[in-house]
């Protein structure tokens, strides 16, 4: 919500006036499977929706972008997550509230078929691990493991617990690291993971864990790559307007990821990242102004 309000307490008290409402499909996986397919991918999705109306509102957004809903489930009787950001008195970006979801993350066992859709694939990523507590379980581990035994591009961006969770959350993906090619995250979730305090150590750790890409997402101070060869700080473009900034780091994922499937060296698919991060900042949300990928000029 974008608008405007009194700032004296007493005015707004009795105040109530119009603000500039959006409802965007969001979440782990939404806004880089938007994005990515926007860049011209053929995206597929496995995961779990409520039955609630904003299941059937984000069912629809994604359909209407062109991305097929068939591997995703309905859970009956299932409410969805919403976060609501109100952007006022020139606050760029704040969690108003929010509710988590009760459906799950994706579905706790995959079938032949749904396996065969997920593994006929150049990149195989999962989005929000970290969230789903319930979820930590051989099921994706297996299909990680199925993955790099056929040489597809693997990539994760865990983001946080949902649970009380105490530094380093590492410990809850060991069992994952050996089949993981990417690894995305900010710069907080950078020091969790690892217990570091600074986001250089950081790097070094994920790497030495296990990981073979490392990008450490860190807003206006650009993002920190790492591979077996390089390790870079690449500054942060300034926007050329600033709209908010909601899923600048989904839109870094979706750009740098199409960097590493078009082959690009690690330097060229961060700065593809960062742009794309750039531009999303200059609309509403994290899929308004992402480019499309002949807008991205690399």
């Amino acid at each position: 919500m974008r608008g405007s309000a009194p700032t004296d307490i007493n005015e707004l008290n009795n105040w109530a006036g119009p603000s500039d409402v959006h409802c965007l499909t969001a979440g782990a996986a939404g806004y880089i499977s938007q994005n990515l397919k926007k860049l011209g991918n053929d995206i597929h999705i496995v995961s779990c929706l409520g039955d609630d109306p904003f299941g059937v509102m984000i069912l629809n957004s994604l359909e209407k972008i062109g991305i097929n809903p068939q591997f995703i489930q309905i859970e009956k009787g299932k409410l969805g997550a919403i976060g609501i950001f109100i952007l006022l008195f020139e606050n760029k970006k704040r969690p108003f509230t929010f509710r988590l979801p009760t459906h799950h993350g994706w579905p706790p066992k995959f079938d032949k078929k749904t396996k065969k859709h997920l593994l006929d694939v150049d990149l195989f990523h999962s989005a929000g691990y970290l969230h789903f507590s319930d979820l930590w379980n051989t099921e994706i581990l297996d299909l990680f493991k199925e993955a790099k035994k056929r040489g597809i591009k693997t990539s994760i961006d865990p983001q946080f617990p949902l649970i009380d969770l105490k530094p380093p959350w590492i410990k809850m993906m060991e069992s994952l690291i050996q089949y993981i090619d990417i690894i995305m995250v900010d710069e907080n979730e950078a020091l969790n993971l690892t217990g570091k305090n600074n986001v250089e150590d950081a790097a070094e750790e994920l790497f030495a864990a296990g990981f073979k890409i490392i990008a450490i997402k860190q807003g206006a101070n650009g993002v920190l790559v790492k591979n077996s060869t390089e390790k870079q700080q690449i500054p942060a473009i300034p926007p050329k307007k600033f709209i908010d900034s909601i899923g600048a780091g989904d839109s870094f994922d979706a750009g740098f990821l199409q960097g590493l499937l078009e082959e690009k060296d690690l330097i060229t698919a961060t700065k593809m990242g960062v742009t794309a991060a750039t531009m999303s900042i200059e609309g509403t949300g994290g899929t308004e102004t992402f480019p499309e990928r002949k807008d991205l000029k690399f």
